[in-house]
């Protein structure tokens, strides 16, 4: 597998997580901020769209917001 592949599961992996609202528990929270913590780590590679989806997802856990 190589790290293209690797960052599209984890972002897979981070919607899956935000659909079903474990952001809006404080365990879940801790773990979708590690999600989001494993994938801006590569900042450099990823795409507008992608860092633009990082921040949301962000937003949505700082301010415990339901994801749409």
């Amino acid at each position: 597998m190589d790290l293209k592949e690797k960052i599209e599961q984890r972002f897979d992996n981070l919607e899956k997580a935000l659909i079903a609202g474990n952001h809006l528990t404080v365990e879940g929270a801790a773990d979708v901020a590690g999600l989001i913590s494993q994938i801006s780590k590569f900042a450099s590679i990823l795409t507008d769209e992608q860092m633009d989806y990082i921040n949301a997802a962000k937003f949505a856990v700082s301010d415990n917001q339901k994801w749409k």
